[in-house]
């Protein structure tokens, strides 16, 4: 049995950024989760973040707070959470003088995902990101399906970017399945808006097969569950992160570490797919799945 956690990067709607979307499964043995769980944890305990969902995108970013506290680096974890939080406050004072209640809300909504990560320089996150990237990259038995969509060239029909990114997945995953003779489940991250969409279309290819094949060896309707609660969505979210940095930005730190789990088939990274239509490419994911 094996299990295929599923998150996306970017969003799908076509007239708003980032210019790709991303849909990626990773996949792992049932038999390792166990395991592999306590690794992940091993790693987040090691920066504080025991029980804290990592969310690559938001570890990514600068803390403009960060650089506003005089000595933050030579503060110990607990006083640059406190140095931070004032900061914080200090921050949406400024904002409440200007009368400005919009910009309040969606500062302090930013500051809730931020300040998880508050007691971390830049560099210490992204050390973790690494760390975590390296622990999934040494289980051989894990596996890498992913589409990237580039939406300037995806033209609107019967599917959406979501829908053809999913059918893509579950077709890799099939694949692979039935060349190791195994059955698999599907865990998605729960998100609400696109689940009874998938949930109908899982079901769809259960009874005619998707449009590359039928998909015998995969078990059920997709499960959704928080990823807050799931260290695996977070690593599959991970994973999402870095290779749409590694199209859109041609920033491959993190995706160097994790692409050698991309399911590969005589010599070819054919577990990843960036879809540009009808438009060649060459960038190293077309070139290293083999397409020229």
């Amino acid at each position: 049995m094996h299990i295929l956690y599923v998150d996306e990067s970017g969003v799908e709607e076509l007239n708003v950024p980032p210019p790709h979307f991303v849909l990626l499964g990773l996949m792992i043995p049932a038999h390792d989760w166990k395991k592999l769980d306590a690794a992940i944890e091993e790693v987040k305990g090691r920066f504080g973040l025991a029980s804290v969902e990592i969310h690559t995108a938001w570890m990514l970013r600068r803390f403009s707070e960060q650089d506003k506290i005089a000595g933050f680096t030579e503060l110990d974890r607990e006083a640059r959470k406190s140095a931070f939080r004032q900061e914080v406050e200090r921050r949406s004072g400024v904002l409440g003088v200007r009368g400005d209640r919009k910009r309040i809300k969606a500062y302090r909504r930013e500051c809730r995902e931020t300040s998880q990560y508050a007691h971390l320089t830049r560099n210490e996150r992204m050390t973790c990101l690494k760390e975590l990237a390296t622990e999934l990259a040494r289980w051989d038995g894990i596996r890498i399906f992913a589409d990237a969509i580039s939406k300037s060239d995806f033209r609107v029909g019967t599917r959406s970017p979501y829908e053809m990114a999913f059918e893509q997945v579950l077709t890799r995953y099939q694949t692979f399945l039935s060349h190791v003779r195994s059955t698999g489940i599907v865990v998605h991250d729960n998100n609400t808006k696109v689940a009874p969409r998938l949930h109908q279309l899982a079901r769809k290819f259960h009874e005619e097969g998707t449009f590359y094949r039928r998909i015998p060896n995969i078990v059920e309707t997709p499960l959704f569950v928080d990823s807050g609660l799931t260290a695996m969505i977070q690593m599959a979210d991970l994973c999402a992160v870095a290779l749409r940095r590694a199209i859109e930005r041609d920033d491959t730190e993190l995706w160097d570490i994790v692409e050698p789990r991309v399911d590969e088939y005589r010599g070819n990274k054919v577990g990843v797919r960036h879809y540009t239509g009808a438009r060649p490419c060459s960038c190293r994911i077309c070139v290293a799945h083999g397409r020229r």
